[in-house]
């Protein structure tokens, strides 16, 4: 090739080289010459046309702590021939080190040694700073993460110990209040049990009232146990609610029912109403009453006179659920305004003076809050400027299919309804409710009241009521109901009484003359076939069968199991009281030889027994019952353990039932009926 046909490539690279920002070099390594681009030597801020550096001085300018590598990477170039690359500092003009980054070729000659070092240098300067830089950070970073992990983990590891605390800390409470409920329920078995017997024999009035308020002392302090175990075990997320499908209603009305004595004493009004159709509901039931219950019971500690009501009112929602609102109001003094929050906190009252009226260890509305909110609702308070209190129950459930029922005679239309209360005022809350459903009322405030009026009304030749509601109020012994149904003979009448009323005379007379009686309050089903109800499920009840209490086996043979002398007292009296005949075990073993000797016809068995308790001892009677060496008898518990997983366990074991500490007599009558009846 001619040298005129070179020369346009060599200015071609000669003006390549010239634009580049890159510097160039080359080493003949056959007599040591060293070129240097201008732009290297500008590069480092060197004069370009200066002398060029020798190899030698080259080298000086590297950086110390890099000087090792690069020399490493030419001299391994050299040793095997080809490329390398290298990232270094190197001193510029003004004495400052500058990141570089550089590659290198060796070139053999003809004879295959090294003949020609040549390579590009860049300048990374800002860019090597900005990577250091950004490692720098990610370095901090890295730092700060493992510093904030350490930390965190150290805060897991005390969040771990202090819930395990926590538990051991719940466990050790669960089993002081089980511990504790077992040691008081079992003397308390003891005072309420032989006070009930003494009840039953004491000849004097004064006698009879001694007895009579160390019984009910003992129920107080019997309820504040079970108060204490409630709020432990929702307290522990343990609320045990049970979702089933229940008739609001019912159950508003029972628990009203259930609370009516404690109101017996005084001149209180107890009202109830209802408003909306979807009644059958999914939820918990026992949850809804607990909570009522003790919503009553605070409003009728707290109402010495007046009223107090129980109102429910359902609608639907767009979703398909039902609103269910629960109010409970009375007219006592109300709460202080700076103590309406507190006063759902456990063991705060509305009065926390030294000279408070009232008892009680302030647990019911923490309780009911705790158990509202288990049921995803809430519990509010209101003390309207008239004074009282009003809590509100609010809860969202789901709409339950009612069951099947059988079939009831048609309602009658309505009519003229009397309502006979020994005040006006306490008649107009069922009259407005009979109102609601189409009624004509009149309430009076007498039996003779009535009398007259219907005897008026036959002269004014005006229509006689189709209804005539006597409440318990107006029913005094001097009552003249003979001449009140002289004077309406075609009249549906019906006695209007709380749960606990007894007066068998009265009721005789009543039953007599076609009076049946209604325990109050009436539910909205019973308001609507108010004429046509004949059967007790709509809250009739016949003479001589609402107070009846239930006959039992005569001289049935029980044993009971039990080795605490005082219990073994009141349980054998007890159960001699009831007619039965009860033999006695004190341990596991004496009750094992006791029922293969003489078959009972039912066991009472206590848990805490020495030696054997008694769960072993119930599984080794099953056993012996399916080895057919016992044929076999109900075991009801008879025990001061009070919590679910006692109960639960005494199933497990083959129990047939579940008696707690202390012992009544009306309970244990009604519960030993399942077994023992006549």
């Amino acid at each position: 090739m001619t040298a005129d046909a070179q020369t346009p490539s060599l200015l071609r690279c000669q003006r390549a080289l010239a634009s580049s920002r890159d510097g160039y070099w080359e080493h003949d390594l056959r007599n040591g010459d060293l070129w240097q681009s201008a732009s290297l030597r500008s590069l480092f801020g060197f004069d370009p046309n200066a002398t060029l550096l020798p190899a030698r001085l080259v080298r000086g300018h590297i950086h110390p702590d890099d000087r090792a590598s690069v020399l490493a990477a030419y001299r391994q170039a050299l040793g095997r021939g080809g490329p390398f690359d290298y990232e270094i500092r190197v001193r510029d003009a003004a004495g400052q080190w500058r990141w570089v980054r550089g590659r290198g070729q060796v070139w053999p000659a003809d004879d295959g040694r090294p003949a020609f070092v040549s390579g590009a240098v860049t300048d990374v300067h800002q860019e090597k700073l900005a990577r250091l830089d950004l490692a720098a950070q990610q370095q901090a970073l890295e730092a700060l993460v493992q510093e904030r992990t350490a930390r965190l983990e150290a805060a897991l590891a005390l969040a771990e110990q202090r819930r395990q605390e926590a538990e051991r800390a719940a466990a050790a409470k669960s089993r002081f209040l089980a511990h504790m409920s077992h040691e008081i329920r079992t003397p308390l078995n003891g005072v309420l049990g032989l006070t009930e017997l003494a009840l039953r024999s004491a000849d004097t009035p004064e006698l009879q009232r001694f007895l009579s308020a160390a019984h009910q002392s003992g129920q107080a302090l019997l309820q504040t146990i079970s108060d204490v175990l409630d709020l432990s075990r929702i307290e522990s997320g343990h609320a045990d609610l049970r979702r089933k499908p229940f008739d609001a209603t019912q159950a508003l009305a029972d628990t009203l029912r259930a609370v009516m004595p404690l109101a017996r004493q005084r001149d209180l009004l107890l009202m109830f109403d209802w408003v909306g159709d979807a009644h059958w509901l999914m939820g918990d039931p026992g949850g809804l009453r607990q909570i009522v219950t003790n919503l009553l019971g605070n409003a009728l500690k707290f109402t010495p006179q007046g009223s107090v009501s129980l109102r429910g009112v359902s609608r639907r929602t767009d979703d398909g659920r039902v609103a269910l609102e629960v109010q409970v109001a009375d007219t006592g003094p109300g709460i202080p305004p700076e103590r309406r929050a507190q006063v759902f906190e456990p063991f705060v009252q509305g009065d926390e003076s030294l000279s408070r009226g009232h008892g009680g260890a302030g647990l019911g509305l923490a309780i009911a809050t705790l158990l509202a909110e288990a049921m995803h609702g809430q519990l509010t308070l209101d003390c309207p400027a008239q004074g009282g209190s009003v809590f509100t129950l609010r809860l969202c459930l789901d709409e339950a299919e009612a069951p099947a029922q059988p079939a009831e005679p048609p309602a009658s239309a309505p009519g003229l309804a009397w309502l006979v209360y020994h005040r006006e005022s306490a008649g107009q809350w069922l009259a407005e409710r009979l109102a609601r459903l189409g009624w004509q009322t009149q309430v009076l405030d007498s039996v003779d009241a009535a009398t007259a009026l219907a005897r008026q009304a036959e002269r004014d030749d005006a229509p006689p009521p189709d209804l005539v509601l006597l409440a318990e109020p107006a029913l005094h012994a001097d009552v003249d109901l003979p001449a009140l149904r002289r004077t309406l003979p075609d009249a549906q009448m019906r006695l209007l009484v709380r749960p606990d009323w007894r007066d068998t005379a009265l009721e005789t007379t009543a039953a007599a003359l076609q009076m049946r009686p209604l325990v109050a309050p009436l539910t909205p089903r019973q308001l609507r076939h108010i004429l046509t109800c004949t059967d007790d499920g709509l809250g009739g009840h016949s003479s001589g069968t609402r107070h009846a209490e239930p006959a039992l086996q005569p001289s049935a043979n029980v044993l009971l199991v039990e080795d605490n002398e005082v219990n073994q007292l009141v349980g054998q009296e007890l159960l001699r009281a009831l007619g039965l005949r009860p033999t006695l075990a004190g341990n596991g073993a004496s009750a094992l030889t006791a029922c293969m000797e003489q078959p009972p016809a039912l066991v009472l068995m206590d848990l805490q027994l020495p030696g054997m308790d008694g769960l072993e001892t119930t599984r080794r009677l099953r056993a012996l019952q399916r080895e057919q060496r016992w044929p076999g008898a109900p075991i009801v518990a008879l025990t001061a353990h009070a919590s679910p997983e006692d109960h639960a366990a005494c199933r497990a074991a083959g129990m047939d039932g579940v008696l707690t500490k202390p012992l009544q007599l009306d309970t244990l009558r009604r519960r030993l009926a399942r077994w023992l009846a006549a």
